[in-house]
This record gives C-alpha cells, structure tokens and sequence, in this order.
C-alpha cells in the first residue's frame, strides 16, 4: 500500500470495502496520534472500523471545541482602563451649566 497522508485516517470512511491491510493503516496513524490507545488490538475488520469511527468522532469534537475556544471572545482590559476620558468633575460642572428643566407652557 501507498504511503498515507498525515491525518488521512480522518477523511477516510472505514468500511468493509477497505482491505484489511488498508485499515491497519489507518488505525496505526490514528493510533499515531493518539486518538486510539497503544496496546489495543483488534482481531476483526470490523473491530479496526469501530475504533476509526470513534476516533474519528473524537478528534473532531476536539477539533471543533478548540475552535469554539479560539473564536470566543477574549476578556482582556482595555489598555487605558476606562471607557471614557471625561472626568467626573467636568461631567458635573457640564450639568451644572445647563438651565434648569421647566415645563412646558
């Protein structure tokens, strides 16, 4: 068999259709990045398709969580701390130029 694609085990659809050589493959580069435990061993074609189809669901969980995280909006302070320039004293002596309110005749 060919040499596989890093992360090819991802895309690929396990099925009965694969040799069993093919899905060897495959569960040795999953098993490469960690996504299927080192001395799990599988004696059937079916049992290497189960393990690559959960494997696959949990990389992609990871993957999909990792992006919620990095597109969350940080909390990070503003530089100068504060949303406004304006002091509270001139905010007052702002006020206390204005007419007082009266009402309308």
């Amino acid at each position: 068999m060919a040499t596989l694609n890093p992360g090819a085990w991802k895309r690929v659809t396990p099925s009965l259709g694969l040799t069993r050589a093919e899905l060897d493959a495959f569960v040795a580069q999953a098993r490469q990045d960690g996504f299927i435990p080192k001395g799990q061993a599988f004696s059937t074609k079916q049992a290497c398709i189960s393990a690559l189809r959960h494997a696959r669901d949990v990389a992609y969980t990871a993957h999909h969580a990792a992006e919620a995280e990095r597109r969350r909006p940080s909390s990070r302070t503003r530089s100068s701390g504060a949303l406004c320039e304006i002091t509270a004293a001139e905010v007052n002596a702002w006020l206390r130029s204005l007419p007082p309110e009266r009402l309308d005749p």
